[in-house]
């Protein structure tokens, strides 16, 4: 893997958090590590942190592909103790983005669609509850065409309404959530999910250059040309 994409896998539902740190399109001001972008921290904030420390990269943004638990539910102990450890002034606390479709799923209301996620499917509210913590804002909210960091907003509906990429053209990488999968996609029997959807936007996302790095959501990396 490229030295500037690190990734800690987290969770039962084994999710990739990627963490990247491009050499240009960051502000270079922070003084706790090389500036990067979390993607996804889903889960077990300790051995995020743990390997931001190791790396000596400091998050910038924090952003999200979509709003299901186990892309989001690291939010709040990675922000609190990112704070307790470096003493992060509040200018150089890192941005969360997500898309406005998903924005639902942060913030003071977002326990209700977290539990009917679960519902939906047959699923028990009680898993999200025993994990449940208060979830923070989104302080940016994604269209189509926007842009983060060296990220273009790619919206990609189907898995969920908001669901997103986020493309380095110059770098040729792709973080494809859980649209996107080596060998496989995302699932479109929960709320918001829709195949007509899903598969338009693998349709838009394989007629991306071949040699693009794809790192999902889940499981090991691939290239536009292999899942093509």
């Amino acid at each position: 893997m490229n030295k500037k994409i690190d990734s800690v896998t987290v969770g039962e539902i084994q999710t990739n958090c990627w963490l990247y740190a491009p050499e240009y399109a960051l502000p270079e001001e922070n003084t706790n590590g090389r500036p990067c972008i979390v993607i996804d921290p889903g889960d077990e904030a300790p051995l995020i942190i743990s390997r931001l420390r190791e790396l000596n990269w400091a998050p910038r943004y924090i952003l999200l592909t979509h709003g299901h638990f186990d892309h989001v539910f690291g939010l709040p102990d990675l922000l609190k103790g990112w704070k307790n450890i470096f003493s992060s002034a509040a200018d150089e606390s890192p941005q969360i983005g997500i898309h406005r479709l998903d924005a639902h799923y942060l913030g003071k209301d977002a326990l209700a669609p977290h539990r009917h996620s679960f519902t939906a499917v047959g699923g028990s509210p009680a898993y999200v509850d025993a994990l449940w913590k208060p979830l923070p804002e989104a302080d940016i909210l994604f269209e189509e065409g926007d842009t983060a960091g060296p990220f273009k907003i790619l919206h990609t509906p189907g898995h969920t309404q908001g669901s997103v990429c986020f493309f380095d053209e110059k770098a040729g990488v792709l973080f494809s959530g859980d649209t996107l999968f080596r060998g496989d996609r995302g699932r479109t029997d929960l709320p918001g999910g829709n195949e007509a959807q899903l598969l338009q936007s693998l349709k838009r996302l394989l007629a991306l250059k071949g040699d693009i790095v794809v790192c999902p959501g889940h499981g090991p990396p691939t290239t536009i040309e292999e899942e093509a």
